[in-house]
C-alpha cells in the first residue's frame, strides 16, 4: 500500500500530469457551481417544491411534533432542543457529503474523458517495456457503472432509515459513496490496461492495496477542493498497481510447433 502511495504521489511533480491534474478542478468548479448549486437553488425554492402536497404535509407534520414535544411538562423544552440539535448536525454533515460527492462526481466525469493519455504518461515514464492491451467499449463500461449506480441507489433506499441513526448515517454514506467511486475507477482504468481475463481476477475488493490507497483518496472527497484531486490520484494509483502486475506475467510468444 505505501509502496503503491509513494509511486503515486512522486509522479504528481511531472508536468504532464499536473496540468491534466488541474483541469478536473478548474471545471467542475464550473459545473458544480453553475449547474449543481445555481439549478438547486431555484429548484427548491420553486412553487414545484414549495407548493408540493407532500412538502406541505411535512412541514404540517414537523410543526405539529414540535408543539407536542414542547408541550410534554419540564423536559418537554430539552427534548425538542435535543431533537432539532441532532436533526441538524445530521442534515449539516450529510448536507456537506452530498455537495462533496457532486463534485467528486464532476471530476471522475472530467478525469474519465482523461484515462488514457494519463495511463500513457504513467507507462512511457516507468514501464516503457510493459506491453497492454485493454478490453471492452465505452457503452459497456457506461452500462456497468448506470447498473452498479442503481443497485446502490437501491440499497440506499432500502437502508434509508440508518441515516437517523448518528455515526452510523456517516459512516455508511461514505461506504456507499466509496463503492461506487471504487467500482468507476477500477473499471475505467482496467479496461485500458488489462486484458478482460486478468481483470476479472484482480478487480475485486479483495487486491488491498489499490482498495486501501483509493479508500485513502476517496477520504479527500469530504474536503470539497480537495475532493477534485482524487480521481486523478486514482488513476494514477490504479495505473501504477496493473502495469506492476503485468511486468510479473511471463511474456506469451506464438510459435510454430515442429514435428520431428
Amino acid at each position: 500500500m505505501f509502496d503503491l502511495l509513494l509511486k503515486t504521489l512522486s509522479d504528481l511533480k511531472e508536468p504532464a500530469i499536473l496540468w491534466r491534474l488541474f483541469i478536473p478542478f478548474l471545471a467542475s468548479i464550473i459545473l458544480v457551481s453553475v449547474l449543481g448549486y445555481g439549478l438547486f437553488g431555484v429548484f427548491l425554492f420553486s412553487d414545484f417544491v414549495t407548493g408540493n402536497p407532500m412538502v406541505m404535509d411535512a412541514t404540517t407534520w414537523t410543526v405539529e411534533a414540535e408543539q407536542t414535544i414542547g408541550s410534554i411538562p419540564i423536559i418537554g423544552v430539552v427534548l425538542l432542543w435535543i431533537v432539532t440539535a441532532v436533526f441538524a448536525v445530521v442534515a449539516g454533515i450529510l448536507g456537506v457529503l452530498l455537495g462533496s460527492y457532486l463534485i467528486l462526481l464532476f471530476a471522475m466525469i472530467i478525469t474519465g474523458f482523461m484515462t488514457d493519455s494519463i495511463v500513457k504518461v504513467v507507462h512511457d515514464k516507468h514501464y516503457p517495456n510493459v506491453d497492454y492491451q485493454g478490453h471492452g467499449t465505452m457503452l459497456g463500461m457506461l452500462g456497468k457503472m448506470l447498473k452498479f449506480g442503481l443497485l446502490l441507489l437501491l440499497l440506499f433506499l432500502l437502508t434509508f432509515p440508518m441515516l437517523f441513526i448518528p455515526l452510523v448515517n456517516i459512516i455508511w454514506f461514505w461506504l456507499l459513496g466509496f463503492l461506487f467511486f471504487r467500482y468507476a475507477l477500477v473499471l475505467d482504468v482496467g479496461q485500458v490496461i488489462l486484458p478482460e481475463n486478468l481483470f476479472n481476477e484482480i478487480k475485486g475488493l479483495g487486491a488491498w492495496p489499490p482498495t486501501l490507497v483509493l479508500g485513502l483518496f476517496f477520504l479527500l472527497s469530504t474536503f470539497p477542493i480537495l475532493g477534485l484531486f482524487a480521481p486523478v490520484f486514482g488513476v494514477i494509483a490504479l495505473a501504477h498497481y496493473y502495469f506492476d502486475h503485468l511486468s510479473t506475467m511471463p511474456k506469451t510468444t506464438d510459435s510454430n510447433s515442429v514435428e520431428e
